[in-house]
């Protein structure tokens, strides 16, 4: 008789403590999601001059230009899975050297919702960009 009552309270207690993160990752996707341009940009195709944060089959995904020395090897645009939670953006590796989400810990909102700067390299991996950027949304 008590793990009939004791189930009940098992499962109320797991909706509850799991309702939290799932709204928290719920509210804060959608901060990203659009177009992004860095500020400075010179005119032609730059690597990550510009980003675009969307959802495609259930996935949050970014998109950007890459094209380096390495454009015969990798794509030269790229697609790769994100993750952003408690304004932490991680990001997959698209070259594949891991299937593990990597923190871009440079990550800043400048002007939360509308501007971010980050350090290059933590986007474009293969590229030694130790520098800030800034990116702006514009849609």
């Amino acid at each position: 008789m008590a793990r009939l009552f004791l189930l009940p309270l098992i499962l109320i207690a797991g909706l509850i403590t799991g309702c939290p993160k799932e709204a928290a990752r719920d509210m804060e996707a959608p901060a990203l999601t659009g177009m992004w341009i860095r500020e400075g940009d010179q005119p032609g195709r730059e690597p990550a001059d510009t980003l675009v944060f969307f959802t495609k089959n259930g996935k949050d995904l970014l998109s950007f230009h890459f094209a380096t020395t390495a454009g015969a090897i990798y794509p030269a645009d790229v697609e790769t899975e994100y993750k952003f939670e408690n304004s932490k953006l991680a990001l997959k590796d698209f070259t594949g050297g891991t299937n593990n989400f990597i923190p871009v810990e440079s990550f800043l909102w400048t002007i939360p919702n509308r501007e971010f700067s980050v350090k290059l390299y933590q986007i474009v991996h293969l590229m030694s960009a130790d520098y800030r950027v800034i990116y702006r949304k514009i849609n």
